[in-house]
């Protein structure tokens, strides 16, 4: 990330307003700078067009004296963003900038400047959101956000929700494939809401540096307060926090038609998420959900009867057990639920009839290491996973899909019910066929080897009775 879009790297631009702003903060005020640049590129760009205010304020910016503060820094970029937030969202400056001096804001002005991607640098800020914001709270790493596209396949004219949008990754990455598959990006409907303030701002802010647009509602909770109401829509795709405790605010959202499988338990939100899921997908609709795997196997009784109810239900297409490691600051393994109102022959699902069956994948051993303490899904893996399940679906664009051990298998709902709705792929695919050639090989090793000894140890036995009789001569 040192030179990610040219120029100083936006960690090395953040590193020099050390101690002079709180790191949220500088982090908050380049996202800011980016999206001036940005709008103030696309204002030059249209010569028909009759508003410059985000051109003009970008140039004061880049020639203010430096006796400038910070303050006067952000009251220039608001009023060059003031139509932008008319558009949009309310942008609120961050806070503490008192005493900063433009010439300490030099590092993260000429950062922008250089840049010669603004997407990019942007997309280099969320990354550090890793480290600089509280829990990673707003970025879903990228491969991630690709993985579970790559796997709903929105399609152009389609309508695609996030109800824990963050900044905006999945509903990005929609956009973004529908438009490197030949169609009109523009024609997907995207929709939002999350319940931190500074998420929606980095998600407005995102979508528009990469010239696409979601309607965004928040901030509020889409547990307690669903702000689409009783809208559906063809794509519905969430990475929740895990293990939520306490999110409905004291038995508030306690009676909810989404809770249709069972009342989620006050101290774990999993599959409250899971139901809101399943409840906004429209008939034809489909879903997918980022779960900590121990929700595919828990025992406690409120989780387990609300998975088993679903499976039972037919609503649960394919989990995915992925590596740990691939989403920041999260130690348990994760898994993807993909969810689906109809598994017979349709367009958007493909020409195979699963109803009644599940396919599981056992993606554990595909990560890669990038660096100390990170972690990826290389592209072949995320490949591999999504042509499994096209397959699986028998989808125009797949492959005639067979059951392959230690990697995948179609397991009928029935046989799922048998061994207590319990659903997380390793505890169903089996070893893979190497895995138990060398298994038989170990084992035959193991008994040659007690042959051996037991011949040593008799060789031993016979060895000392010769010498004995030999004594007796």
């Amino acid at each position: 990330m040192e030179k990610a879009s040219g120029g100083l790297s936006p960690k090395r631009a953040l590193d020099a307003l050390r101690g002079a702003l709180a790191p949220q903060d500088a982090l908050f005020l380049l996202m800011l700078l980016i999206l001036l640049r940005h709008e103030a590129d696309a204002e030059r760009a249209d010569e028909w067009g009759e508003h410059r205010g985000a051109a003009e304020a970008w140039d004061r910016i880049r020639q203010a004296r430096w006796d400038w503060d910070t303050c006067e820094v952000v009251a220039e970029i608001q009023r060059g963003l003031r139509r932008w937030e008319h558009h949009h969202i309310r942008l609120e400056g961050p806070s503490g900038l008192q005493g900063v001096r433009r010439r300490e804001l030099a590092p993260l002005v000429d950062c922008v400047a250089a840049a010669r991607d603004t997407a990019q640098l942007f997309e280099a800020c969320l990354e550090l959101t890793q480290t600089k914001a509280k829990g990673g709270e707003y970025y879903t790493p990228k491969v991630i956000a690709r993985l579970l596209i790559g796997l709903l396949e929105p399609q152009e004219g389609e309508s695609v929700y996030d109800p824990v949008c963050g900044a905006g990754g999945f509903l990005l990455q929609a956009h973004q494939s529908v438009g490197a598959a030949g169609g009109q990006a523009r024609d997907l409907r995207l929709y939002g809401q999350d319940a931190s303030l500074s998420a929606m701002q980095a998600a407005a802010m995102n979508l528009a540096v990469n010239d696409a647009y979601a309607r965004l509602e928040g901030p509020s909770s889409t547990l307690t307060e669903d702000r689409f109401g009783d809208q559906t829509f063809d794509v519905v795709v969430a990475n929740p926090p895990f293990n939520q405790s306490g999110w409905d605010e004291g038995g508030y959202a306690h009676y909810d038609h989404r809770w249709a499988y069972g009342m989620p338990p006050a101290g774990n939100a999993n599959f409250a998420w899971a139901q809101h899921v399943a409840s906004k997908m429209s008939p034809a609709g489909r879903g997918a959900l980022l779960l900590p795997t121990g929700a595919a196997t828990t025992a406690k009784p409120a989780e387990r009867d609300i998975r088993a109810r679903m499976v039972e239900a037919d609503l649960l297409g394919c989990v995915v057990e992925l590596p740990a490691g691939l989403v920041p600051h999260v130690r348990n393994p994760v898994s993807v639920w993909l969810f689906s109102r109809a598994k017979k022959p349709h367009q958007t699902w493909g020409n195979a009839d699963r109803s009644g069956q599940i396919l599981l994948i056992d993606a554990r051993e595909t990560a890669a290491t990038i660096s100390r303490g990170r972690r990826t899904l290389p592209d072949e893996a995320r490949e591999r996973i999504t042509a499994t399940y096209a397959a699986w679906r028998g989808a125009p664009h797949g492959t005639r899909y067979e059951d392959e051990p230690g990697w995948c298998r179609s397991v009928s709902v029935t046989e799922i019910a048998s061994k207590d709705h319990d659903v997380l792929p390793s505890h169903h695919v089996g070893a893979p066929s190497s895995e138990l050639v060398s298994a038989d090989a170990e084992e035959e090793a193991a008994r040659l080897t007690h042959e051996l000894l037991e011949l040593f140890a008799t060789s031993r036995r016979l060895d000392d009775e010769l010498r004995e009789l030999l004594r007796g001569w």
